[in-house]
């Protein structure tokens, strides 16, 4: 399971980037991360001092609405340290 924090790059959102070509929507600007524990999440959200909070897979996904399916998990991949073998 993945386990993603997320820290506003603004308030009130800004979208950013291009529009995703079947929803029309677009990511959020903020900065995602994501974890393997729940306790890794923790203490990063701990280190932050409250600037990032915990989310769902549902939410960071509707936080990055402007990339398809693949460019997510591409990111999520590398967020986790993982490397593509395409």
């Amino acid at each position: 399971m993945t386990y993603f924090a997320w820290a506003n790059g603004s308030n009130p959102p800004i979208y950013i980037g291009p529009t995703h070509s079947r929803t029309g929507k677009r990511s959020q600007q903020g900065s995602l991360s994501a974890f393997a524990t729940s306790k890794e999440r923790g203490l990063f959200i701990q280190q932050t001092h409250g600037a990032a909070v915990a989310v769902t897979a549902k939410e960071a996904r509707a936080l990055k609405a402007g990339l398809d399916d693949r460019s997510f998990n591409e990111l999520v991949a590398v967020l986790q340290g993982e490397t593509s073998h395409e």
